[in-house]
């Protein structure tokens, strides 16, 4: 046999033995605990960098609805700045997060995002924790910190 041949056999012999029981980890390797006081940097800033400024998505390259989300980019991006998706809604409002439309945009259950699909698009939502958290953020007044 050629090698090719070799490596596609132990690749499949390698696939069969994986164990897709387990589900993923919800919270992308990131502590998945509700911060009562979260910052920017240690808590917010980690969950918008795993989950929204990867790949195509929110990052200073590609800015999906005109957005980025990278560190050092991303609080300027949302506070007080208007939707591009939602005419008449801002991004984030400090000290009102259900006002928020950031919020409306990764609650899973959100009737205020109407047609627009639940946020991070292509992969699974953030958890309860990761939420509440960046919702605590946006309620403590959206602080540089």
């Amino acid at each position: 046999m050629n090698i090719r041949v070799c490596a596609i056999i132990l690749w499949f012999a390698l696939a069969a033995c994986a164990d897709y029981t387990n589900a993923p980890d919800p919270a992308f390797g990131l502590p998945d605990t509700v911060v009562a006081a979260p910052t920017l940097s240690r808590d917010v800033q980690p969950i918008f960098t795993k989950r929204c400024s990867i790949g195509g998505c929110h990052s200073l390259g590609t800015q999906q609805a005109d957005l980025a989300l990278s560190p050092g980019a991303s609080r300027g991006e949302l506070v007080n700045r208007p939707s591009q998706l939602k005419p008449g809604e801002k991004l984030v409002i400090p000290f009102r997060a259900d006002s928020s439309w950031l919020v409306a945009m990764i609650e899973e259950s959100s009737a205020r995002r109407g047609s627009f699909s639940l946020m991070p698009l292509a992969s699974s939502p953030l958890t309860p924790n990761q939420i509440r958290t960046i919702v605590n953020w946006i309620n403590r007044g959206a602080p540089n910190d």
